[in-house]
């Protein structure tokens, strides 16, 4: 009877034990982006070292404390696995932090992103206050989304501006310009696109970007810069800063840019969301 007992105790630890717990197990996961929109699909990919036969991976999304979704996925022959989100609904009613708790058998790993709620035309966080030299200041109104803005001021070479950033996640940055201060002008009066350049870091190239074009009247233009985490510099070039520092034709900012571009390694045309 004990004998009984005994390999009954056994079978049951062999068949019980390696689908809940497997020696130097490793979990991760990932997500596509950094920061995420009101309305975008959030792709979480993750891998796991070792397999535990018809065990599936559960994956759930926390804002603050309350759960926003959850999901259970089964994972592939080679340890992989992989599922969509829609970043929408009732419970995605803030800007914040979500965390993305994955468990498998008796691990668990998590990551995070940040989540911005979409935003209307008209919606301006802050001013920025930007010093003209020996003329006083003029105040820029902007939405920064994953970091934060350092610093802004003219530049009367480039006829525009130099922007500091500190970015930690994928973002955007919004930006209403007074015509009065800044613009970028063709030779008939109509607007010309200004050229935006980012760079990573203080010392390197800079790659040209494209921008969404907000809106646009008599007084002021606002445009929003995708973002990248660990952007750092974004210069915004255009026909005209300010009466002190002048005017140029639009024919000479297309010569200049182009040999700017001309020698640029890499290019970050195309939007996408972040």
């Amino acid at each position: 009877m004990n004998k009984l007992i005994f390999l009954i105790i056994l079978i049951a630890s062999i068949t019980i034990v390696p689908a809940f717990a497997v020696e130097g197990q490793k979990l991760t996961v990932t997500t596509d982006n950094t920061a995420y929109q009101q309305g975008d699909i959030i792709t979480v990919t993750g891998n796991i070292e070792k397999i535990i036969p018809g065990t599936p991976v559960i994956i759930q999304l926390f804002f603050d404390r309350t759960q926003v979704d959850i999901a259970q996925v089964n994972v592939s022959q080679n340890g992989k696995f992989s599922k969509t989100f829609v970043a929408d609904g009732p419970l995605w009613n803030s800007d914040g932090i979500v965390i993305i708790r994955v468990a498998y058998g008796n691990i668990n790993t998590e990551a995070t992103f940040d989540y911005f709620q979409k935003r209307t035309q008209s919606e301006m966080i802050s001013n920025f206050e930007v010093n003209i030299p020996d003329a006083g200041t003029f105040d820029i109104p902007y939405t920064m989304k994953g970091g934060i803005l350092e610093s802004i001021s003219l530049n009367k070479n480039n006829f525009g501006l130099d922007i500091i950033i500190n970015s930690h996640s994928d973002g955007y940055l919004t930006l209403q310009l007074d015509r009065d201060y800044i613009d970028s002008i063709k030779n008939d009066g109509t607007d010309e696109e200004f050229i935006i350049l980012i760079s990573n870091s203080e010392n390197e190239t800079s790659i040209q970007t494209e921008f969404r074009k907000i809106e646009s009247n008599g007084d002021f233009r606002t445009i929003e810069i995708p973002l990248k985490n660990g952007d750092y510099t974004i210069h915004i070039i255009g026909t005209f800063v300010i009466p002190e520092f002048g005017t140029i034709a639009a024919l000479i900012l297309v010569v200049a840019i182009t040999s700017i571009i001309a020698i640029t390694a890499k290019s970050r045309l195309g939007i996408n969301n972040f």
